[in-house]
């Protein structure tokens, strides 16, 4: 297969609401879609929308390298691309994680098989989330039993925006109120001295938390093992994954948990690879978005299809309902699960923007 064109489409989908953490917030996701046509007509699809405050390029960046690689398709082959994409480090990962997904939708539907079945043959159909309910706020308790009525086990929460003395009091009173089988999943965003860190993990002790993701705000792999060593749930690195260099994490784990962005990362191929590295190291992955649009979420929910050693832990990729408005149907979630299309390739539907 060979490329006849490749086209660049801009988006810019409003949020329902802020998207709120320590880091700050934003109400409106931007970026490109990527359209790839083959010779036999097959299309292939892939997402790019940075998001710096993640750890991607800047917008202006990732346009440029689009721009540049795209004018460079017409007539080549369909391994050749994926080899120059693939080459190196990158310096653009939104960039080239939408390039190869639309490079990797097309060589699955070349085989005509879904796209999680081309990068690992015992994938799932169904993926178990999250869901995201924002800050502890006045109305926190409302969404928490909204998402619990319509199946989600796992909750997840913004932590670090208030003091963690305020946090912690709504926490407990939140977790009285839960059912039994439900957690909570605390992301801080490297919100905390180690003072306030070593406070707040010590005050959710007994209470209902699957994790707390980046409790530091300069991290360091000594206080983060001793952190751990003192929380009774899994502590987890997003950002810092990058800072404190992925060789040395796997060498000795500070952490029980990572989180893998394949936009941040810049690869579905390479976080998959990450994964496996990962679970060899005895440290459990979530792979989630950086509410990125239908075809951004479609991709990485196929990746996480394709990790059997995450099938246990609920993915974070119900985001899509954060946006006013999508590019394409998001995927439906029934239970607490996301269920994957059976459509050879990526398995996108129509996109509205193009």
């Amino acid at each position: 297969m060979h490329i006849r064109s490749a086209r660049l489409i801009s988006y810019s989908l409003p949020l329902r609401q802020q998207w709120q953490s320590s880091m700050g917030g934003f109400c409106e996701r931007k970026g490109w879609l990527i359209e790839l046509s083959c010779n036999n007509g097959a299309k292939g699809y892939g997402d790019c929308a940075p998001l710096q405050a993640a750890g991607t390029e800047s917008p202006e960046i990732a346009k440029q390298w689009l721009k540049e690689q795209l004018s460079a398709t017409e007539g080549k082959s369909l391994s050749e691309l994926l080899r120059r994409c693939t080459a190196g480090t990158s310096q653009t990962p939104a960039a080239r994680f939408a390039l190869e997904t639309a490079l990797l939708d097309l060589f699955a539907q070349s085989e005509q098989v879904t796209l999680r079945y081309w990068i690992n043959a015992k994938a799932t159909d169904h993926v178990l989330v999250n869901a995201v309910i924002g800050t502890l706020n006045d109305s926190v308790e409302k969404r928490a039993f909204r998402k619990i009525e319509q199946g989600f086990t796992t909750l997840k929460l913004k932590v670090g925006v208030r003091s963690p003395q305020d946090e912690l009091a709504q926490l407990h009173g939140l977790a009285q109120q839960l059912p039994e089988k439900i957690r909570l999943r605390l992301d801080a965003n490297q919100a905390w001295s180690s003072r306030d860190a070593e406070y707040f993990i010590d005050g959710i002790r007994g209470l209902p938390i699957d994790s707390l993701e980046e409790p530091l705000r300069e991290p360091d792999l000594k206080l983060l093992a001793r952190l751990q060593n003192l929380a009774d749930c899994s502590l987890a690195l997003d950002e810092s994954l990058t800072q404190l260099h992925i060789d040395k994490l796997l060498v000795d784990p500070p952490v029980k948990r990572f989180i893998l962005k394949p936009m941040v990362i810049g690869s579905l191929l390479s976080t998959k690879k990450l994964a496996e590295s990962a679970a060899n190291a005895c440290v459990e992955c979530v792979v989630t978005t950086t509410v990125d649009s239908a075809v951004g979420v479609l991709a990485t929910a196929q990746l996480a299809a394709a990790i059997p050693s995450s099938r246990h832990l609920a993915q974070g990729l119900a985001t899509s309902e954060w946006l006013e408005e999508d590019i394409a149907e998001p995927l439906a979630i029934t239970n607490g699960q996301m269920i994957l299309p059976d459509t050879h390739g990526l398995g996108i539907g129509p996109i509205t923007t193009a």
